[in-house]
Order: C-alpha cells, then sequence, then structure tokens
C-alpha cells in the first residue's frame, strides 16, 4: 500500500508541476524615456582702454548653442495572482460511505482523527463511534480561471497534485488519483472575506485509479488560508492496484476542512500582490522547537538515565498554521489552528492533536517586526491536553523566523498502552515504564518556523476604512 502512495504522489507532483503553470502573472511595462536639453551660452567681451562715460562703445558678443539627446529604456513590472484557488492541504470525513457490510475507518471529522495506538504503536482501534465512516484527502490543489461559454464567471478548471478517496476501512474499495482534473463552478453568496459559495465540481482521474467523483459544496472562506466545507457527492470508478481489479461506487456526504488554502474571485486577479488584503497575524507551513524540560526522561534517548540524560527532552512542532485576527483589543487578539499539532516534552509526556484551538496577543514591544505572543492552546485528539506559554520570534528572512519558547502542557496522551511494556518493544528497565497516559510539565526552547510569514498591524485589512468594515 504504501508503495502505490508513493507512487501517486510522484506522478502528482510530476503534472502538478508541469499542468498547472505559474501562480503569478507578471506584466511589464516597457517605456523608452528620452531627454532632450539645449544649452544657450551667451559671452561679451569688452573693448580695452579708457572709455567716456557719456559715450557708448561697442561690444563683442558671442553665442554658443549645444543640443543633447539622451535615451534610455524603463521597465516596470507588476505582480498579479493568477489563480483561483491554491491549497496545500484538504481533509474531508464521510458519512454513509460504507459500502456493504465494511468497517469505519475511524478517523472522524475531516477524516484526520486517528487513534493514538493504532498510530504509534500498531495495536486495534478501540474507538466506536462509524458516524463517519471514511475520508478525502486532497493534497496541492490548483485551481485557473476557465474562460468558456461566452466568459460566463464562476468557471475554474483545476489540478489536485494527489487525491486519496477511502469510503471506508476495506482497502479494495479505495480510490487514489495522481494528477486529478476538476471542473468547477462557483456560485457566491457573499462578496466579502470570507466568502460564502456553492460549488458544483467533477473530478477525473485515470492513474493509478480510474474514477469519476462528482460533488456539490457549500463553502465558507478563505480567511487566513482556513476554509470550511459541506460536501454531497458520489464517486465510482476501478481501483486497479488491487487485484482483481474492483469496481466501486457510492453515494457519500461529508464535512472539510483545508489550510493553507487561497481563493481569489476573478475580480482580484487584477489587484496587484501588494494590494491584496491580509487577515491573519500569521500564516505558515511548518514551526518547530528543540527544547528542553521537566520531563525526567528524552524523547530521543529513552534508555538514558539519570547525568545521562540529554539536555534536549523533546520539542514541539507545527503544520500547516494559521492565526486569525480577531475585532478585539485593536485586532491583536487572534483565533488560531493547525493541520497538526505535536508536543513532545519526555518520553512519557507527549500530545498530538489534529486542528487544535489557539488563542495568541501579538504584540511588537519595540515597534518592529520582533514580536511576542503570549498563547493559549486548547488540544482535543487524538491527545487532549492544554499548552500555554509565551512564544518570541523575529524574522530571518522572507519566510524564515526564528523564535524562543516556553510553556507548560497537561493533559492525556490519548494511548491506552503503557510505553515501556515488553509487548510493544518500548521496555527500559524492569521499572522504568509509564503507568498513566497523564503528564504534565514545563519546557523552553529554541527553534524555527519554515515558509512562514509574520504580519505587522499595518498589514491587516482592518482599520483602513475600507468597505467591509
Amino acid at each position: 500500500m504504501n508503495r502505490h502512495v508513493l507512487l501517486v504522489v510522484a506522478l502528482g507532483i510530476a503534472m502538478f508541476v508541469v499542468g498547472c503553470g505559474s501562480y503569478t502573472r507578471v506584466e511589464r511595462d516597457i517605456y523608452t524615456i528620452t531627454n532632450a536639453d539645449t544649452v544657450v551660452t551667451e559671452r561679451v567681451q569688452n573693448q580695452p582702454g579708457d572709455r567716456d562715460n557719456g559715450i557708448v562703445y561697442p561690444s563683442t558678443r558671442s553665442i554658443t548653442m549645444a543640443r543633447t539627446v539622451n535615451q534610455h529604456d524603463s521597465v516596470v513590472e507588476r505582480l498579479y495572482p493568477s489563480f483561483i484557488r491554491l491549497g496545500l492541504f484538504e481533509g474531508i470525513g464521510l458519512i454513509g460511505s460504507k459500502i456493504d457490510t465494511a468497517k469505519s475507518t475511524n478517523t472522524g471529522l475531516f477524516g484526520v482523527y486517528y487513534d493514538i495506538d493504532r498510530l504509534f504503536f500498531s495495536q486495534p482501534d478501540t474507538s466506536t463511534s462509524s458516524l463517519f465512516s471514511g475520508y478525502i484527502y486532497r493534497i496541492g490543489i490548483g485551481e485557473w480561471k476557465l474562460n468558456w461559454f461566452d466568459n460566463d464567471p464562476g468557471w475554474s478548471w483545476g489540478v489536485t497534485m494527489a487525491e486519496f478517496i477511502r469510503p471506508d476501512a476495506d482497502n479494495s474499495h479505495a480510490l487514489l488519483g495522481a494528477g486529478v482534473l476538476t471542473i468547477n463552478k462557483r456560485i457566491y453568496f457573499r462578496s466579502l472575506i470570507p466568502y460564502v459559495t456553492v460549488r458544483p465540481s467533477i473530478s477525473l482521474s485515470m492513474v493509478p485509479s480510474q474514477y469519476v467523483n462528482a460533488s456539490v459544496s457549500a463553502e465558507v472562506g478563505s480567511i487566513g488560508g482556513l476554509n470550511l466545507r459541506a460536501y454531497a457527492g458520489y464517486a465510482f470508478g476501478a481501483n486497479l492496484f488491487v487485484q482483481p481489479v474492483n469496481y466501486v461506487s457510492f453515494p457519500y456526504f461529508g464535512i472539510g476542512a483545508s489550510v493553507v488554502d487561497f481563493l481569489n474571485r476573478e475580480e482580484e486577479l487584477n489587484v496587484e500582490w501588494k494590494y491584496h488584503e491580509h487577515s491573519a497575524w500569521e500564516i505558515g507551513v511548518i514551526d518547530f522547537v528543540l527544547a528542553g524540560s521537566s520531563a525526567d526522561l528524552s524523547a530521543f534517548a529513552a534508555d538514558q538515565q539519570g547525568d545521562k540524560v540529554p539536555v534536549i527532552k523533546g520539542g514541539t512542532a507545527r503544520i500547516a498554521f494559521a492565526s486569525i485576527a480577531l475585532p478585539i483589543l485593536d485586532y491583536r487578539l487572534s483565533l488560531g489552528t493547525a493541520l497538526a499539532n505535536a508536543v513532545v516534552l519526555g518520553a512519557y509526556e507527549y500530545g498530538l492533536s489534529m486542528f487544535p484551538i489557539r488563542v495568541t496577543y501579538h504584540w511588537n514591544p519595540f515597534g518592529s517586526t520582533f514580536v511576542a505572543e503570549p498563547f493559549f492552546e486548547y488540544n482535543f485528539a487524538p491527545s487532549t491536553f492544554a499548552h500555554m506559554g509565551v512564544r518570541f520570534a523575529v524574522p530571518v528572512g522572507e519566510q524564515t523566523s526564528i523564535q524562543v519558547v516556553a510553556g507548560w502542557a497537561s493533559g492525556n496522551t490519548g494511548a491506552g498502552i503503557k510505553i515501556g511494556d515488553e509487548e510493544i518493544g518500548r521496555r527500559i528497565d524492569d521499572k522504568a515504564y509509564s503507568t498513566s497516559a497523564d503528564f504534565s510539565a514545563f519546557y523552553i526552547g529554541i527553534g524555527a518556523s519554515l515558509f512562514d510569514r509574520l504580519f505587522g498591524r499595518g498589514d491587516l485589512r482592518y482599520g483602513k476604512g475600507y468597505p467591509h468594515e
């Protein structure tokens, strides 16, 4: 199965890069500037000798005219977005998609809430909820304006780098697509950010599975790269990577969310990048911290004890995150989330969460790009824990920043396995193993954010008298 997943991603990347073109449209105005100048020089030279002041003597006068012409070219570049939609990841939890007596994938809302024991320790999933039967994952989503039907607005064509459709837990029912072609029609019910739209769509895949996926979705977003969607659809096709080839078809309802996923109205394609409005204090792809903590054992060397325990005992990481400004405290309070959030502070002190809720206050103490951010974060599942602290960050590049974070985390790992038990091969010694899934620890660490953009108060679209305010 892993081999086929890698094949899908490789094919998807190739088709996405080759077939989709650019994300930015460049317009160049070339001017020829001509500077013409004429210099007139007059020289008057009086005759030598004495003269009577009552008599005017003639003088020698010379006039010189010099004309110069200078030409040079001037090029002015303007950068515009060229895409309707550009997204990193979308997850959809499917309802009512099970085929026959197949079991649920037990991945919950948005299709991303895996059980900790199954994910890390290969233990049976003890979940009993089956409201969500399966999931759809889309990675690398791009859409561009489609000019047909006499330039009827709202149409777009797109390519999804990789698409995974699992109606249930039976692998023979799964559909995998690479370079999936989509045709979309958006109908806008709200023209201000965040947009409210209805989108009929049809997707076609040729490799490695051949299938058609027709759907209608109600969407809210994008704001800070975040979107919420409700789906109703029908998919049918052939699973070519499981022998014998199996034809499947199923209807479904779904609830989805996407991160680092941006939507432009057609009118915005004619607005320069530098004039686009921003709703978030920060948008990023990868954020990590290496930390020392109050935990007894290090997650990187769980077999070392006493003086041998490393100083670095764990760390934190976020993937695909955003912090959206709220109309409170001069918009300096934000509500944020991330696709995945990991807080690992020791061998037994850890938590993994999908789409946590994070409240942050953004403060620029020196009136510069340096930012101090006290934050509180609540993580629901698959681990349940609270995480709070303060983050200091400063940009060191266009999409890179360095950060120092101090914080505290407390909660439950969500795992029913005692780390260190012999049955999972993690035993440290006869006495050292976790007896509880609960944990609590303080930490301080240093790290970086990559593919990350920190915005200032002046970059936000609020407080400028725009029509949406």
